[in-house]
């Protein structure tokens, strides 16, 4: 099973967060999965490439060029030298590969994430892929984007291709 983790590349203060993110690490590792992230040993996306590579060196990277020469040591450092790193030309191409994942799980994080999600939920919706889109939205973190996607003005219930769980512990 192919599992892509979208995640905040940002540092968090409040630790409930990155133990979630840690959390799904091990998870993952205990699933037999091959954990796919799109090229960040920090924030949410470390501190999940970091808990699974405890218990599993089964890691994939897919990062746009201009990211790799900031991030590969880093990566290679946690995952090992080993590490498949599949550079891309651009974001849309990384894009692109992660709908070939079994499942698509999207932790709490910024506009990249938001980005991943939607990309994912949208070409689900046109039938481009069957993988299965879980949204953590922890601690109501994605409330108001729920909110908005359910809004009345814009709402079909096509346009839904996802499912919610409230943490980690509830994915599998």
């Amino acid at each position: 099973m192919k599992v892509f983790v979208c995640a905040g590349s940002s540092e968090i203060k409040d630790m409930d967060y990155t133990n979630q993110a840690k959390l799904l690490g091990k998870i993952l590792a205990d699933q037999n999965a091959t954990y796919i992230q799109g090229g960040s040993a920090n924030g949410m996306m470390g501190a999940t490439l970091k808990e699974f590579c405890k218990y599993s060196k089964k890691v994939e990277i897919i990062i746009p060029e201009v990211y790799l020469k900031f991030d590969e040591s880093a990566l290679k450092q946690i995952a090992g030298e080993d590490l498949k790193i599949t550079p891309v030309a651009t974001e849309l191409d990384r894009l692109k590969l992660i709908k070939t994942c079994d499942k698509i799980i999207v932790l709490p994080g910024g506009t990249g994430t938001i980005e991943e999600f939607m990309f994912c939920n949208e070409t689900k919706r046109n039938h481009e892929h069957s993988a299965d889109i879980i949204l953590v939205n922890y601690k109501n973190f994605y409330d108001n984007l729920l909110n908005q996607l359910h809004n009345p003005l814009t709402f079909t219930p096509s346009s839904i291709n996802f499912s919610v769980v409230e943490k980690v512990e509830d994915i599998f």
